[in-house]
């Protein structure tokens, strides 16, 4: 079990993250206090000297949570930061001061669901890896191919059939699995492939910059290819990528 504290100077909020803990979450995560006030949050971590810290970015009255960090810094102990904003803006800010996660308000069951497992990984030792490394098998029509997880790019879904795009190879190889598919088996092996839009399964270490158009953000991967990332997916995207 891990244990918290909240910190929040929006009343409400604070009542519905401590809600959503206790609620659905009472034999993972143990709420040992929760404040409005940024001197109460700093005596309350140095005292519970909790596993995590759900912490807001504007506290008010010109501190943040960022004040919050600095503040307890300097002991020899430090939780795991949580932040908790309305705002993306951020992200990059928390990535420097090494937050564990980024959740964006309000904070909801699945937020907190996918918070736990991320816990979970953080926290599991590491595994020796196969000597061939994680990989998929591809069947295609006259071949089969065991791809290395670390040789694709991206996968590109075309209706019912998926394009993986492979470093070192001109044309892709057409699977006649979904995108769907590719995005489940993926999944059980590795985090670092993530569903950017509806079309696109990407290689989240091939990325070499996001651009922001006028139209909407694309990223631009290392071989020159562009693809889009969905407006309602780009949040989630934006917590796994700068603060991991």
């Amino acid at each position: 079990m891990y244990t918290a504290i909240l910190v929040d100077d929006e009343a409400d909020a604070l009542e519905v993250l401590y809600l959503n803990l206790t609620e659905n979450f009472p034999n993972i995560i143990k709420v040992l206090g929760k404040t409005s006030s940024f001197t109460e949050a700093t005596l309350l971590i140095r005292e519970y000297k909790p596993d995590l810290l759900f912490l807001d970015i504007d506290l008010g009255k010109g501190q943040s949570g960022f004040d919050v960090v600095r503040q307890i810094e300097d002991t020899n102990y430090m939780p795991k930061v949580i932040f908790t904003t309305g705002y993306q803006q951020f992200a990059i800010r928390a990535v420097q001061v090494q937050a564990f996660d980024y959740l964006l308000k309000p904070v909801g069951e699945d937020d907190i669901s996918q918070l736990v497992i991320r816990l979970n990984k953080a926290d599991k030792a590491p595994q020796m890896p196969s000597p061939l490394g994680s990989g998929i098998v591809v069947n295609i029509s006259d071949a089969i191919y065991r791809l290395n997880l670390d040789d694709i790019i991206y996968f590109e879904g075309n209706g019912n059939y998926t394009n993986i795009h492979l470093k070192g190879r001109e044309k892709s190889i057409l699977s006649s699995a979904t995108l769907n598919s590719f995005e489940s088996e993926v999944a059980k092996i590795s985090n670092l492939f993530f569903r950017t839009h509806k079309s696109y399964l990407i290689n989240l270490n091939e990325i070499d910059r996001l651009e922001k158009k006028a139209l909407g953000k694309v990223l631009v991967l290392k071989n020159g290819h562009r693809v889009s990332i969905s407006r309602l997916r780009y949040p989630e995207f934006a917590k796994v990528y700068f603060l991991h």
